[in-house]
């Protein structure tokens, strides 16, 4: 079930939220909490509700042992083999041995690096292990975050999950964010995601760079537009979670894209991988080979993924040695430069195999026989270029800005009416069944 859908908009989630405001026991309010995500999990395949209530109770009970073993670190060590021997059973089987499983549970990597940062915040005592397992399955399995994330720490949602209010301010606030959201998706990501079929068998140099522009334009809308749907919920619901975007493509470096990127998986990432193998204090380059190679491998078990990783981690590296004093001195050139290579970056990413990605490179750069422009390519981009010029408009921080004067120092129904005009929209399009599923569905 998605949040972009007829049934969660006008069902599955108008139910949800009444059954948390009427609610005013806590325990009762997390009861039905996790009956509704559970439902929202099992929607596509009840099968997986299986998988995914093994490796909480398993988690639970690990995190209990933990906290009254001597060998903490032996535990700790036993939890995550077994969180990841899950994930590869379902994920990099596969990769690894050639059999395809029927299905992979959805959100099957989100939900398990939250559960290996509760481990590891348990075994730190950044938190005590939780006794109580009706909150940690609540923590879990919340559907506001299960199928792709933000992936939150449990240190930072363990007040939330024992005492949250549900208050106007917040559900106004938390409505906007979530129609923002919606726009983001149905209006900008799937009319992109049109194009970028259309654009699928170009064979010219302007169609292949239209098509790298097209996807770039597209995750971005697709994956920001999930994340401000997920946070706005939940903050209708009480919960608090932080931004997961921030506007990544003004970025003037590719550390800066990082920051401002996925937010959630980069902090897991050097919180959980990187500053434990010493960070830049020790073994910086090999630090960040692994980081890198693990973060491509996490999307996805292809070497395209490996390889987008790596690719990332060698211009990390470029940039700590030799290019950072430039990129600051010319921010300009700066934003260019991490705008281009984000792009070419995003080649790797949705290339089926390595020989297509190396491919459609060679057409973005002219090599062999390649022609400069077709038909389908011009039909593409005259049809389409107010939507690329409204992307471009989008994905700067211009909208923010008034958003923030039309609410605070203006008048807020300008916003309102602006996005209930915009939320007719996407139901009209959505009714006629032109959405798309997310792309990080399949992470």
């Amino acid at each position: 079930m998605g949040f972009q859908t007829l049934f969660f908009l006008f069902g599955f989630f108008p139910l949800a939220f009444i059954s948390q405001y009427l609610t005013k026991d806590m325990k009762k309010r997390n009861i039905w909490l996790v009956i509704f995500s559970l439902f929202f999990y099992g929607w596509a395949n009840f099968t997986h509700i299986g998988v995914l209530i093994l490796s909480i109770v398993w988690n639970y009970l690990t995190g209990l042992w933990m906290e009254q073993s001597e060998k903490k670190k032996s535990v700790l060590i036993s939890g995550i083999v077994v969180d990841l021997l899950v994930l590869m059973a379902f994920k990099y089987t596969h990769f690894f041995f050639g059999i395809q499983p029927s299905s992979i549970p959805i959100g099957l990597s989100f939900f398990t690096f939250s559960e290996i940062s509760y481990l590891v915040d348990v075994y730190e005592t950044r938190t005590p292990a939780s006794h109580n397992l009706l909150d940690y399955t609540v923590y879990v399995s919340y559907f506001g975050k299960i199928s792709m994330g933000p992936i939150v720490p449990y240190h930072e949602m363990i007040n939330q999950l024992q005492d949250r209010t549900i208050q106007w301010t917040n559900i106004g606030q938390g409505s906007i964010r979530f129609l923002k959201g919606l726009v983001k998706k149905v209006i900008f990501a799937d009319s992109l995601a049109l194009a970028f079929t259309s654009l699928q068998t170009t064979t010219s140099l302007f169609g292949a760079w239209l098509l790298a522009l097209t996807y770039t334009f597209q995750i971005y809308f697709d994956f920001s537009g999930y994340s401000d749907m997920a946070i706005g919920l939940s903050e209708m619901l009480g919960f608090h979670i932080q931004p997961n975007f921030r506007h990544p493509y003004i970025a003037s470096s590719i550390q800066d894209f990082w920051r401002r990127w996925h937010i959630s998986l980069s902090t897991w990432f050097r919180d959980y991988l990187y500053i434990p193998l010493g960070g830049n204090r020790s073994h910086y380059i090999r630090n960040i080979w692994i980081v890198w190679f693990c973060t491509g491998f996490w999307h996805g078990a292809n070497w395209t993924f490996i390889v987008w990783g790596l690719y990332y981690g060698a211009l990390l590296l470029l940039e700590h040695y030799y290019l950072k004093p430039y990129l600051k001195d010319h921010p300009l050139i700066g934003h260019l430069y991490t705008f281009v290579l984000v792009m070419i970056g995003w080649v790797f990413f949705f290339s089926p195999s390595l020989s297509h990605a190396l491919h459609l490179l060679a057409l973005m750069f002219h090599i062999g026989q390649v022609s400069w422009i077709q038909g389908m390519d011009a039909f593409i981009f005259r049809s389409h270029w107010l939507l690329y010029v409204a992307c471009f408009i989008f994905m700067l921080p211009y909208w923010d800005h008034i958003e923030h004067v039309c609410i605070h120092k203006v008048n807020t129904w300008w916003m309102v009416g602006f996005y209930g005009l915009s939320f007719i929209v996407c139901v009209c399009m959505m009714v006629g069944s032109t959405y798309q599923t997310f792309l990080y569905a399949a992470f």
